[in-house]
């Protein structure tokens, strides 16, 4: 028989146990541990440089691309109005989650690309500005 201490639910408790088994391996950790391989050579780092940043075109500001994949729920704007930055475009639900994507910029929207009720995919262009 042992004795041992338990505690459950904050409550301290005394128990004896007959043990039926005696497993060696209990008593004897070094059956079950294994070799650590070791390292023996030492890569350096090596200093790759960041990609450059470039500078945006008037082509990249002329669009707007879906951050998100999702579908279109709404379309508040019609081609030749004159938008803010900050006026929501677009409607879309993603996981069952309805995101309003908004204009980057001030602009006048030439061509939209995309109806309700499409899906969409992140990176797709959803307007052209003029």
């Amino acid at each position: 028989m042992k004795r041992l201490m338990i505690t459950v639910n904050g409550k301290r408790y005394e128990v004896e146990v007959e043990v039926v088994h005696d497993d060696d391996a209990i008593d004897n950790p070094q059956i079950y541990r294994s070799p650590v391989p070791t390292i023996n050579s030492y890569v350096s780092p090596v200093n790759t440089p960041l990609p450059k940043k470039t500078k945006t075109s008037a082509a990249t500001k002329k669009t707007l691309t879906s951050p998100i994949n999702g579908v279109i729920l709404s379309i508040p704007v019609k081609e030749n109005d004159a938008v803010k930055a900050n006026d929501v475009l677009f409607t879309v639900e993603a996981m069952k989650m309805k995101t309003n994507i908004a204009s980057p910029q001030d602009g006048k929207i030439k061509t939209i690309h995309v109806k309700v009720s499409e899906t969409i995919t992140a990176g797709q262009i959803l307007i052209t500005f003029e």
